[in-house]
Parts: structure tokens; C-alpha cells; sequence
């Protein structure tokens, strides 16, 4: 429906292309090297939001669970308020 309202009211081709993420969570850790670890070990899974944010990209929920057991330095927060730099 989106790519096809995209084409008839604006002209414009649209791809969409699966990803697999499950769910999001945004991160951070008191422990600067720790932190540098994880960004290190788990880059292909980390995204930076519009507010400069970093955010952890969970494939699955137990992917999720797994992560935050090995690195329990680092926060994995639910929500995050508008504007605000974690």
C-alpha cells in the first residue's frame, strides 16, 4: 500500500527490503572501557538514533537476554525521553 501511494501521488519507486531486528534497546555503561568492548565486540548490532543515541539492534528476544547476561555492566534501557542525550 505505502510503495503504491508512494508511485501514484508523488511518482516515486520505493524498494523495501527486510531486516532482521526484533526489538531495540538503548545502551550505556559507567565503565568506559567495558563500553569500548561492547561497541567493539557487538558493532554489527549497534545503530546511533536521531539524538545521537546509541542503540543495541536485538536480532530476538533471547539474543537480547544473552547479551545483557555477558555484559552486565551495560544498560540496556526500554525507553529513553524525547530530546534527551542518554
Amino acid at each position: 500500500v505505502v510503495a503504491s501511494r508512494l508511485q501514484g501521488e508523488y511518482g516515486v519507486d520505493a524498494m523495501f527490503e527486510s531486516a532482521s531486528v526484533s526489538t531495540a534497546r538503548w545502551v550505556t555503561c559507567d565503565d568506559a572501557k567495558v563500553f569500548a568492548d561492547f561497541q567493539k565486540a557487538l558493532s554489527h548490532n549497534l545503530a546511533i538514533d536521531a539524538a545521537g543515541n546509541l542503540a543495541y539492534l536485538a536480532p530476538n528476544n533471547v539474543n537480547l537476554k544473552l547479551t545483557q547476561e555477558r555484559w552486565p555492566k551495560v544498560v540496556f534501557h526500554n525507553t529513553r525521553e524525547h530530546a534527551v542525550k542518554l
